[in-house]
């Protein structure tokens, strides 16, 4: 699929929006045109791929598609906000340099939901899946895509994108054999994903369960997700992921304020997290001047 409105475009084409010709190809989020309109929308420099900007589709041929029209799925016209049978304005989208994703955030859910229904996901198989079968497709923040997953219709909406190269959320980016993909599931959905840090290369954090009471720090949660969240959340990711994102890891840190508040033990307690040595304390000096 394509990003909206994003890059250079060349001029509009009206075509005539239909329905996707089968449920089985509604669900790979393509959209279709005729092999004798496909030519309009070729990328230069890439082999095989056509982009166009319409609700953020991309685009193929299939034969059952006349010219001067084009398929689009339920998602998709309500994202364009069009009717079969009616006309849309279609631009060929050329994507900017520098455009693959680096990490991408997904929610999950069923596409019809069924009582108590309930699935267990595995992250790094559907990941695997996810980057095969949407290779090349721009997604885009907020925008919601139908898949099939092991015999089970799903949707995904995009969360957060993340581009190569740069630190802070995008809005759209296109799929890569390298993009790292991350998974989120409400409560109450049905969904339970497993297998979530196994999709990392970092060990530091697999099979830990940070029980914070149980850990004797109960009362400094808030002070903990902040030290966690500036010194060790760039080493859940996978090293090319935070290479390619400019990343530099947090080397050390330092805690400061007067006795009893509970710096030493926050210390001594991460260290037990990560398996490192006991830490050394030294009392500090008084000085006179």
């Amino acid at each position: 699929m394509a990003g909206r409105f994003f890059g250079s475009s060349s001029a509009s084409i009206s075509m005539v929006v239909t329905n996707t010709p089968s449920q089985e190809l509604a669900l790979t989020n393509l959209a279709f045109i005729s092999a004798s309109d496909l030519p309009k929308f070729a990328v230069p420099g890439h082999e095989n791929l056509f982009l166009a900007s319409i609700g953020d589709s991309y685009n193929t041929a299939h034969e059952s598609i006349r010219g001067g029209h084009i398929a689009l799925n339920s998602i998709q016209r309500r994202c364009a906000k069009v009717s079969a049978g009616e006309s849309v304005d279609v631009t060929r989208f050329v994507p900017p340099e520098n455009f693959n994703l680096a990490v991408l955030t997904l929610e999950l859910d069923f596409i019809k939901r069924a009582g108590s229904r309930s699935e267990q996901i595995d992250a790094i198989v559907l990941a695997k899946q996810l980057r095969k079968r949407f290779s090349k497709q721009v997604m885009t923040a907020g925008q919601k895509v139908l898949f099939e997953h092991q015999g089970i219709n799903y949707s995904f909406t995009v969360s957060h994108v993340t581009v190569e190269g740069q630190e802070r959320s995008s809005d759209k980016g296109m799929i890569s054999d390298d993009t790292f993909i991350a998974f989120e599931a409400s409560r109450d959905s049905g969904i339970k994903i497993i297998n979530q840090r196994d999709g990392t290369t970092s060990n530091i954090f697999k099979q830990k369960e940070f029980n914070l009471e149980s850990l004797g720090i109960g009362g400094l949660g808030a002070e903990f997700a902040d030290i966690f969240r500036r010194a060790f959340a760039s080493r859940v990711f996978p090293p090319h992921v935070t290479s390619k994102l400019g990343i530099k890891h947090v080397k050390g840190m330092l805690l400061y304020g007067p006795p009893g508040t509970g710096k030493t033990l926050m210390a001594r307690q991460i260290g037990k997290i990560l398996n490192g040595k006991e830490p050394k304390v030294w009392k500090p000096l008084l000085i006179l001047v």
